[in-house]
């Protein structure tokens, strides 16, 4: 029997009820991954000698068994990182819980900055956060090298919109690092004694596109330009078209392997200056052409299951999360930005699959790299997989909010 027109308006009305609470791809997992990062954020120092939690720090005396007690709240670039990944996702999701995560976290330090300042002053070294050795809060005082940048675009956004004079002091410490920072003579940063890095203008280029914002002193885009185009000229492989991890002072030339997250931190740098170039910038045209190559080099080297290996090259290597994610975030949003053409969706959502299988049921995330420098081949191979390693929260979140941005309904995306 046929249903009358009443009841197929209903059952029409059902199923369009029904399509639009299934959640679209990614956000399931996203949402897992956001909600425990909120969840082990305590914005609270802690005493390690008995674990007494401290919401205020007035008029304490400075003692290094004072702490930040959550990881998720040091000064690292991590944090800035995590910070990214936070907002986007609360954009794509509309979340408000997600909102103003980063910001909220600075507000916590500099709450608390007056006792730090004595800790500092006393020469003590605060203790590390969970398993790490590096003081959470001693780059907010010693920047000492690129990777030690923390926190600066969020302080740079935050001093840009509100003018707070605490946060003077610091961006005065960074415009004089990168003043003294040395440079190859078309203006590209290196690390002195060592060289030139794939992760460096990911340290730099956020920053210096917010002081361009901040300021309008182009000098200060240009730069951030050069940052990417110097690290193409130097480090890009056109047979493969990856990036060498080290272009090194020692040896006068690109060394070392294809490093997955090396290829990540390019990428996560060539996105944001996509994303502040000018449509009529001079050099925003090479700045794309050189964005499409290395994406073309990483869609080659993709693993059959979705994601990239330790070493891009090398699949007797494991499949390395935090690399997977920022490669996926690069694919995703590229194709979000009308970067790429829309071929390039099926190895972001390929990505994001692989990704899926690395956030365990809880929101922790396995597989990442821990902190690595140079060396050979057995070097990379050989380090730690870890779980709940700050490299990996911030890429996975921006690589899932970008899957849900490329999986909306008005994504030009899902016809390709």
């Amino acid at each position: 029997m046929t249903p009358k027109l009443p009841a197929l308006i209903a059952l029409a009305l059902l199923a369009s009820v029904a399509r639009a609470t299934i959640p679209v791809d990614g956000e399931p997992a996203l949402r897992r991954v956001a909600d425990a990062v909120i969840a082990q954020t305590s914005r609270q120092l802690i005493d390690r000698s008995d674990g007494r939690r401290i919401d205020d720090s007035t008029g304490l005396a400075p003692r290094p068994e004072i702490s930040i007690e959550s990881k998720f709240n040091a000064w690292f670039y991590q944090t800035w990182l995590l910070t990214d990944g936070m907002r986007r996702t609360a954009s794509a999701l509309n979340e408000p819980r997600y909102r103003d995560y980063g910001e909220r976290n600075l507000d916590f330090i500099y709450r608390h900055l007056p006792f730090f300042e004595a800790q500092h002053a006393a020469k003590m070294k605060a203790a590390p956060v969970g398993d790490g050795s590096l003081s959470p809060i001693g780059f907010y005082f010693d920047i000492n090298s690129l990777w030690t940048s923390g926190l600066a675009p969020l302080v740079e956004e935050r001093y840009a919109a509100a003018k707070d004079a605490r946060y003077e002091p610091y961006l005065a410490r960074m415009t004089r690092f990168l003043a003294a920072n040395p440079r190859f003579e078309d203006g590209t940063f290196y690390r002195p004694g060592k060289g030139m890095m794939t992760d460096d203008p990911y340290m730099t280029v956020p920053y210096l596109v917010r002081r361009w914002k901040a300021t309008g002193d182009a000098r200060l885009l240009d730069d951030a330009v050069q940052q990417v185009e110097g690290t193409f000229a130097r480090l890009f492989d056109p047979q493969t078209r990856l990036f060498k991890h080290i272009w090194s002072l020692k040896t006068r030339r690109a060394d070392g392997v294809l490093w997955g997250r090396g290829n990540g931190w390019m990428v996560l740098a060539e996105v944001e200056l996509l994303a502040a170039l000018p449509s009529d910038h001079p050099r925003r045209a090479a700045v794309l052409a050189a964005f499409g190559q290395h994406m073309e080099g990483l869609r080659r080297c993709q693993d059959k299951t979705g994601g990239w290996h330790q070493v891009l090259d090398r699949p007797d290597t494991w499949i390395e999360t935090s690399a997977t994610g920022m490669l996926t975030y690069g694919f995703a949003r590229g194709v979000n930005e009308g970067w790429l053409d829309g071929s390039f969706a099926a190895p972001a959502r390929a990505g994001w699959q692989a990704l899926e299988t690395k956030i365990t049921a809880d929101g922790d995330i396995r597989d990442v790299c821990g902190a690595t420098d140079t060396g050979d081949l057995d070097y990379y191979k050989n380090r730690p997989r870890l779980t709940g390693d700050l490299h990996g929260f911030g890429s996975v979140l921006l690589a899932g909010a970008e899957i849900v941005r490329l999986s909306a309904p008005d994504s030009a995306a899902k016809t390709h």
